[in-house]
């Protein structure tokens, strides 16, 4: 089981001027950029648990909305939501309505594990590239995933704080402070999870 805070905002065919730019204006390039099909179970009306089967990967990954929380800090003013995802090898949606979301993803992560916030360097597997099997026990991700679905291109930008229950919102609080000093300006995407924003498509 893995508990997380997060904040995501979801935009169509471009993304406002400026925001790819503050996205990757760290002090290393973020990692990932490799392309990736994604499988997600068609649930209409349902915004609140996702069904997906991740690239090539085997299994579902079953992630549910377990409750909202306040607004975060200028000038991410968005509703902080903590979900909880579980992996199960046996499940399956193939025989279910599904959709192919094909996903470029890039990724910041950074640690919270100490007192100071520190990004940590990413390969292309989103991997810390200094100490591949080293991860930190609390942080954050910070993601840009360009999105094509059917005939029609999205793009989003997410927040995802992870670690125990009790750090997640800290965690989550501490990276989009940490961030906040550069001072984006951007317009507003819409503010949907991806299970919401799933559910947006099919309307």
């Amino acid at each position: 089981m893995l508990v997380s805070a997060e904040l995501r905002w979801f935009w169509k065919d471009v993304l406002p001027p400026g925001l790819e730019a503050f996205f990757r204006d760290g002090p290393y390039p973020p990692g990932g950029g490799l392309p990736r099909d994604d499988e997600y179970l068609v649930d209409r009306g349902q915004g609140e648990l996702g069904l997906k089967k991740r690239g090539s990967k085997d299994g579902i990954e079953v992630k549910g909305l377990v409750a909202g929380r306040g607004i975060s800090p200028s000038p991410f003013d968005a509703r902080v939501q903590i979900w909880c995802k579980w992996t199960s090898a046996t499940l399956t949606i193939e025989h279910l309505p599904r959709l192919v979301v094909h996903k470029i993803r890039w990724l910041r992560k950074f640690d919270t594990t100490g007192s100071d916030t520190s990004e940590v360097e990413l390969d292309d597997q989103e991997r810390p590239r200094l100490s591949p099997d080293r991860l930190p026990e609390r942080g954050c991700h910070f993601e840009l995933v360009d999105l094509r679905v059917n005939d029609s291109r999205w793009w989003t930008l997410g927040f995802e704080a992870f670690g125990e229950l009790d750090t997640i919102e800290d965690s989550l609080d501490r990276t989009v402070r940490h961030l906040a000093r550069s001072r984006p300006t951007f317009a507003a995407g819409l503010e949907l999870s991806y299970p919401a924003w799933l559910a947006e498509l099919h309307s």
